[in-house]
């Protein structure tokens, strides 16, 4: 009696030929290539995503800190706590505030409204406002004042961080001046 063949029989009971049976382990090593390959890209991005989330929160760490300690530390408080400052030196003081500011810029850019409000709130603005009158609602409200301060910064994206932070922080004067000058204040 003879054993039966291993071979896949074909349809028509004729064991398949040799070339078929190569495309067919071919076929199988292409397959375990193939699964090695995302194994190893999938690790990859699994790795890649571990470095970055970590990278990302020590940086917040950094920024929650910087945040802390420049605003909260009785030990060291803001500039607008150590002296009378004037509405213009609170510009001054809130664009050295995110001069300063490590970590990712949107994370100091969405803080700026509040260390300027901060620093507003420390401030007799009433006078200001009063002189600044309609031109608070003005889209070039603050724009001199801003041209004045970017003017001297000579290295091309810092002065482009220096208008961009400027014009918030006039945006946020304008808004208080409104509620100081409608009495919401």
């Amino acid at each position: 009696m003879t054993e039966p063949s291993s071979e896949p029989i074909e349809p028509d009971g004729a064991a398949p030929a040799a070339g078929e049976a190569e495309d067919a382990r071919d076929a199988e090593a292409r397959r375990r290539t193939g699964l090695k390959v995302l194994v190893v890209l999938g690790l990859t991005l699994a790795l890649l995503m571990l470095i970055f989330g970590a990278t990302t929160s020590r940086n917040y760490k950094q920024f929650e800190d910087y945040r802390r300690v420049t605003l909260e530390d009785p030990q060291s408080p803001p500039a607008w706590e150590r002296e009378q400052l004037d509405v213009d030196g609170c510009v001054d003081a809130v664009l050295d505030w995110i001069e300063a500011c490590p970590g990712v810029s949107s994370w100091c850019e969405g803080s700026l409204p509040d260390v300027t409000n901060l620093c507003l709130g420390s401030v007799d603005s009433r006078s200001y406002c009063e002189d600044a009158g309609e031109e608070i609602g003005s889209t070039r409200f603050g724009y001199q004042a801003c041209a004045e301060r970017y003017d001297e910064i000579e290295e091309h994206y810092a002065r482009r961080a220096a208008k961009k932070h400027c014009a918030l922080i006039y945006r946020v004067i304008a808004g208080h001046c409104r509620d100081e000058l409608s009495g919401a204040r």
